[in-house]
C-alpha cells in the first residue's frame, strides 16, 4: 500500500465519540454529553472519560483559552475513515485485499453515479496493475507460502 496508516487503536465507543465530535466540532463537554445521551446510555462520567482518553490519544484537542472548554477533532473525519481502513487492509495479505474491497461493494448501499465512480476508478487502475499481487506476508503467515513449500518440496525430491 502506498498510504502508512498511522491511527491510534480506537474503541467503539471512542468512535462513537469522535463521530459526535466530527459533526459538532468546537462543543462542550456539557454539548457532547446532551448528544451522547440522547442517543446513547451513557453516564456523564463515562464520556468524559472517553473525552479525556481521546485527547491522551492526540485524536482530540481542548481549548482550554475559554470556559467552558471545547473539544475539537485533529483531523476530519475521511481522513480518519481512511487511516484506519488501511490499517486494517494491511493486516490482510496482499493477495486477498481485492476479497475484502469485493465485499464492501457487495454490502454497501452505492447510488448509481457512486458505481459508476468505482468503474471508472477500476478502470484507470486497471491501466497500471501488475498481472499478479505479490504476497507480502511471512512465510507461516497466510496459505501462500503454504502452496510455495510444497511446490518447493516436490522439486527438491525429483
Amino acid at each position: 500500500m502506498k498510504h502508512q496508516a498511522n491511527f491510534p487503536e480506537i474503541t467503539e465507543a471512542e468512535w462513537e465519540l469522535m463521530r459526535i465530535l466530527w459533526a459538532h466540532p468546537n462543543s462542550t463537554s456539557r454539548e457532547i454529553i446532551e448528544i451522547a445521551q440522547s442517543f446513547l446510555e451513557w453516564k456523564e462520567g463515562t464520556i468524559k472519560s472517553l473525552l479525556n482518553r481521546l485527547t491522551k490519544k492526540g485524536l482530540v484537542t481542548q481549548d482550554t483559552k475559554t470556559r467552558p472548554y471545547t473539544y475539537l477533532p485533529r483531523q476530519a473525519q475521511m481522513q480518519a475513515n481512511k487511516k484506519m481502513f488501511l490499517k486494517q487492509l494491511n493486516r490482510v495479505c496482499t493477495k486477498k485485499r481485492h476479497q475484502i474491497l469485493e465485499t464492501l461493494i457487495e454490502e454497501t448501499e452505492l447510488s448509481q453515479s457512486n458505481c459508476q465512480v468505482l468503474i471508472d476508478l477500476l478502470i484507470t487502475k486497471k491501466e497500471n496493475s501488475p498481472k499478479q499481487v505479490a504476497c507480502q506476508c511471512h512465510p507461516g503467515q497466510c496459505d501462500c507460502h503454504m502452496n510455495e513449500k510444497e511446490y518447493n518440496h516436490e522439486n527438491t525430491n525429483s
